[in-house]
């Protein structure tokens, strides 16, 4: 336990720890890793100021004895720097990592049990202590979290619609942090991480759609997959606390579903690794309680805890207690190799029982280094560029135990966008190099790109026509990062009206859109739709692409405070007579969703005046047609989306004859390019625009969406495209 100790005796033990360091990285113990699991009332709603006594400044104020080490002398939070806080809102909101201190609840304002547990967890602890939390509100285990033993599914991709979503997001996760560790905590000195425990307070979605009656069934299975090689974190009897949901009846099959994996006959198994804590009970010899409001204890509690940060607080603490008399795993687990500037990083965990010795191969040969058995991290500096297999032996005192990780350390993700002067490539690299070799349909253009580049522009690019880029270090045997990039003039490929956004822009200081001209099928260029635009929509860096789709230049992306833009069309679609009654029009372009809140962008063909429109709107998670016949503006739900994904849509109008209405059909096109057999959600309502009015290309909307390869055309073989001749 930690302990607070006199000026002169701290001073002492630094000298005596200066005195017996050595050049070894891995004298201060492995990172203490808690992944905080669940749903809403694990992101935490408990308030963090207000005058009343359910907000964290209120317990500290009127139960100092308890709560008085949240704060300093001065009222100030403390910001302890031996817990370390990483959580992750993906594909909804955003990244927030840093030292533990309040705010790392749902919200900025508020805190969950991860506050109480981390300072709990902290003081008990040698060394740092860090919580990564996996919470997203609204899920079930039943659907989002529904292990794969149980919903034996495909790899899920969409996050509200596929089952098992965020039991996968959970597990990837735990993996983009402990592989990145320097990069979200600067003091991480490569000591290695130690998946120490899982925390677990969910159940509210369980109660509806009949999920309740398999919850418990659904929750022994996931701590056996969460701990699994073959579908979790791989580390076999990994400790795990259960906060039971008090705010759900006792009686409910959640609550007895939670209470029921503590039983030791029914699940022998969890003995000694699984905790439950009952939140209807008091907890401990003090009798600590978790119901309270405002005012004090109270037995009527709302679904988020009446927001009551001493509910929250007490449910980290006592979760840290029960953390604390599980066992730790007796084996080791978790052999991982990735790579790194410094070489190909190692990591492992060991259990109770200690090896003797232990010995690392790369391709069927040792390292050659001498390697301490209690260490859990090295870095083989040695490692050539490119694909490296590697086997852990440690040798135990029930035998060796042999473990396998492979590495490749080759440059990926190749992209490129036409920059002011010529074409910018960049790439993505995890290893340690000496150089950089670039080559351009087949010619080497660079031979010595300095190691730790990660861009090149590559200014005697030609002016027009498809282009092959490769970039591999110069040592190694390497798979080569490759790139086709298509450079204007773009062909319309039969389109009418044709934007690439074959822009010149840079990825530093995006161009503005606007007095931009040039698009096929316009007559004028960009211009604003507010007088005064605080921010300007702006020409993006690298073009979407999607399939075999020919993309070229780059793309465009609006601003709420920018109003939008506008570019006035050619007499192109009235000469082809594809606005007059019983026509049919083909739109097309890419959208790229960046995050499922907030407004995205917005196209459409629209009237000068604007109040006759036809398009297409994304916002949070979903995407709507936009109809405005003059008399009514319209939506209609399409499809749901997912942030960090690509779309591709495909819009259908008929402009109605002798009375009929007009018609929009959806097509939601796959990367083979192909129309679907059937269209999406169709507009039922019946609707008529004046399409003879439609005279412009009307961008709108936020920045949660880009888009490009905007296409109208008579057939959907002219809105698919052409690409660079």
């Amino acid at each position: 336990m930690k302990k607070s100790h006199s000026k002169t005796l701290h001073c002492a033990l630094l000298l005596a720890a200066s005195l017996l360091m050595t050049p070894s990285l891995y004298a201060e113990p492995p990172v203490q890793v808690y992944i905080m699991a669940g749903q809403s009332n694990m992101q935490g709603k408990g308030s963090i100021e207000g005058d009343h006594g359910g907000s964290l400044r209120g317990i500290v104020k009127n139960h100092p004895k308890q709560y008085g080490f949240f704060a300093d002398e001065k009222g100030e939070w403390v910001e302890r720097k031996d817990v370390w806080i990483h959580y992750d809102l993906y594909p909804f909101r955003e990244l927030r990592y840093g030292l533990l201190k309040p705010g790392y609840g749902a919200s900025g304002g508020q805190i969950g049990p991860e506050f109480g547990f981390g300072h709990a967890m902290g003081e008990e602890s040698e060394g740092k202590v860090l919580l990564i939390k996996a919470a997203w509100g609204g899920k079930s285990i039943g659907h989002n979290f529904l292990p794969p033993s149980v919903g034996k599914y495909p790899v899920p991709s969409e996050p509200e619609q596929d089952p098992g979503y965020f039991f996968h997001r959970t597990v990837q996760l735990v993996a983009e942090v402990t592989e990145n560790m320097k990069d979200f905590f600067p003091d991480y000195k490569g000591q290695g991480v130690e998946l120490a425990g899982i925390c677990w307070h969910q159940g509210w979605n369980d109660q509806y759609g009949g999920l309740e009656e398999s919850y418990e069934a659904n929750l022994a299975a996931f701590i056996k997959d969460i701990r699994s090689v073959e579908h979790g974190l791989g580390v076999p009897d990994l400790p795990f606390v259960i906060a039971s949901s008090g705010m759900i009846m006792p009686e409910s099959p959640v609550v007895q579903g939670q209470i029921a994996i503590g039983d030791a006959k029914k699940y022998a198994e969890f003995v000694g690794n699984v905790s439950v804590i009952d939140t209807h009970q008091p907890y401990g010899p003090d009798k600590m309680t978790f119901k309270f409001d405002n005012d004090g204890v109270t037995e009527k509690v709302g679904y988020h805890w009446n927001n009551n940060a001493r509910s929250y607080s007490n449910i980290g603490i006592a979760m840290a207690a029960e953390m604390r008399k599980l066992k730790r795993p007796k084996s080791p687990a978790r052999f991982r190799a990735y790579g790194s500037e410094q070489g190909v990083q190692l990591l492992w965990q060991l259990g109770t029982e200690k090896p003797e010795g232990v010995e690392i191969l790369r391709n069927g040969k040792s390292v050659g280094a001498k390697l301490s058995p209690t260490q859990t991290a090295f870095t083989d500096t040695a490692a050539l560029p490119g694909a490296n297999s590697y086997e852990l032996i440690l040798d135990m005192p029930s035998g060796k135990v042999k473990f396998n990780a492979s590495c490749d350390t080759s440059a990926t993700n190749l992209d490129g966008y036409r920059s002011l002067d010529g074409v910018m490539l960049s790439w993505i690299t995890r290893g340690k190099y000496d150089a950089f070799r670039i080559l351009r349909d087949g010619k080497v253009i660079a031979d010595a790109v300095p190691a730790d580049a990660r861009s090149f522009e590559d200014k005697a690019a030609p002016a027009k026509g498809m282009v092959t880029y490769s970039i591999q270090p110069t040592t190694g045997m390497v798979t080569p990062a490759k790139l086709t990039v298509n450079l204007g003039p773009a062909d319309a490929g039969g389109a009418l009206i044709y934007e690439p956004f074959d822009y010149p822009t840079s990825a530093e200081e995006p161009k503005s859109l606007l007095g931009k001209a040039g698009v096929s099928g316009t007559k004028s260029e960009y211009v604003s739709l507010d007088e005064k635009p605080k921010d300007l929509p702006k020409v993006i860096a690298g073009g979407l692409s999607f399939g075999a789709l020919p993309v070229a230049g780059n793309c465009a992306q609006m601003h709420l405070r920018g109003g939008g833009c506008a570019i006035d069309l050619d007499d192109g679609l009235k000469k082809a007579g594809l606005l007059e009654d019983g026509a049919t029009v083909w739109i097309s372009f890419l959208y790229h969703i960046h995050q499922t809140r907030g407004q995205g962008v917005r196209v459409s063909l629209q009237s000068a005046d604007g109040k006759e429109a036809i398009g297409f709107d994304h916002k949070g998670v979903t995407n709507t047609f936009i109809i405005d016949d003059g008399a009514e503006k319209r939506r209609l739900l399409v499809k749901g989306v997912r942030a960090a994904t690509t779309y591709y849509f495909v819009g259908k109008i008929t402009w109605g004859e002798d009375g009929e209405p007009d018609q929009l059909l959806p097509y939601h096109v796959q990367k083979d390019l192909k129309l679907p057999e059937k269209p999406g959600r169709v507009f039922t309502e019946p609707f008529d625009i004046d399409q003879s009015k439609l005279s412009r290309l009307v961008l709108e909307g936020g920045a949660t969406s880009d888009v490009d390869e905007i296409r109208v055309g008579s057939a959907f073989e002219s809105v698919v495209g052409g690409g660079t001749k």
